[in-house]
């Protein structure tokens, strides 16, 4: 997909999802539905706030709306939680600071690493202080004996469920790649040492073998105490591609060659576990939630910098497969499928999400950036 389509489908977005009053906010349907609700979630918010981030920089003209989503992130916000620390919740409020609904540690931190973004666009000092209040917030998530972050405060607490009690790679990767950058930031050794501490729990949950990230790392609550359960063997792009691009901030770090080695490793693991193939078109693609798919592209761009070669038959595979999606299922509306080979799904709300389409935005505006390389 080359610069104009993809820039098309960004203005499908705009036009689809985006509502100018109240504030301006973003749905999480189109089209929209009977039922559905008003405003989107906080993981599609930031998704498509990184899609902005990564299409500026592959040249399109979004800084005005860029900046436009950033402030709407306030509408997610809480009051602040002392002078150090502020966390955001899942559902937009009304109002600047009325943010509604639970709080995610995954969310949080995802949305620290858009307003570092932010900062390196823009510069203001703003950006980076609140990446910081996120970041400390989080931190109050972190278990000492066990290691890792629950995925929502909830966790935190004796009545927990299953999947609240979760140490998911989803927020504790993204806390190795936001404190290795305010490490490169400030030059403060504690982020470093978190970093370092998010890392060593990561690897707790890659296969040995085939070296790939799984999801993450039950928590059990036995007798009053929290141990470690067994491991969640559910795979997701977005891991490894998370863990690639701590891996090289690491290694851009300390030049450890283990870091490396693991970033290579881990893009080769994700390549094999999923690559499919369609007997019917001829053609290869990845299956995953496309937002995920993002994440592990924008770690391909990162490994570019090192090894163009070895990044050029994962960019072949979605090139190929976008553009299949572009040529033979534009909606009128001018959205794409989910699934970019297979077409449209029936009844299926994915096609229809913010998140989907900014996840295959962001994908088109990073092969662009690929091609720059």
């Amino acid at each position: 997909m080359d610069m104009l389509k993809a820039t098309a489908l960004y203005d499908s977005i705009l036009q689809n999802f985006y509502v100018p009053e109240d504030g301006g906010y973003w749905r999480e349907y189109a089209p929209a539905k009977e039922g559905d609700r008003k405003t989107c979630f906080l993981w599609s918010y930031f998704a498509m706030t990184g899609m902005l981030y990564q299409s500026y920089k592959a040249g399109a003209d979004v800084k005005i709306m860029y900046k436009k989503a950033l402030e709407g992130f306030s509408y997610y916000r809480s009051k602040p939680i002392g002078q150090d620390k502020i966390k955001y919740h899942s559902g937009r409020g009304e109002m600047p600071n009325g943010g509604q609904g639970d709080c995610f540690f995954d969310d949080n931190i995802w949305v620290a690493r858009n307003f570092l973004f932010a900062y390196e666009v823009f510069g203001d000092s703003e950006y980076l202080e609140e990446a910081c209040r996120i970041v400390n917030y989080v931190y109050t998530g972190w278990n000492e004996e066990i290691g890792g972050l629950v995925w929502n405060e909830n966790g935190l607490t004796e009545q927990g469920t299953e999947q609240e009690l979760e140490r998911g790679l989803s927020a504790n990767a993204c806390c190795i790649i936001v404190n290795a950058l305010l490490y490169q930031i400030t030059g403060k050794e504690d982020y470093l040492s978190w970093a370092k501490k998010f890392y060593q729990f990561c690897k707790t949950v890659q296969d040995s073998e085939t070296k790939i990230y799984y999801n993450g790392v039950h928590t059990l609550l036995v007798d009053g105490k929290r141990v470690a359960g067994k491991v969640n063997r559910d795979l997701y792009s977005y891991n490894a591609g998370s863990m690639i691009l701590a891996d090289l901030l690491l290694y851009e770090i300390t030049k450890d060659q283990s870091f490396y080695t693991d970033a290579f490793d881990s893009a080769k693991a994700a390549h094999e576990a999923f690559l499919r193939h369609d007997d019917k078109s001829g053609l290869s693609y990845y299956r995953d939630f496309d937002w995920f798919i993002a994440i592990l592209v924008e770690a391909y761009i990162s490994l570019a910098a090192y090894d163009k070669a070895f990044v050029e038959p994962f960019g072949k595979v979605l090139s190929e497969s976008i553009e299949c999606a572009a040529d033979r299922y534009t909606s009128p509306i001018g959205l794409l499928p989910h699934d970019y080979v297979l077409g449209w799904r029936d009844n299926d709300d994915y096609d229809r999400m913010l998140l989907t389409q900014s996840g295959t935005a962001e994908i088109a505006f990073l092969l662009e950036l690929l091609k720059q390389h």
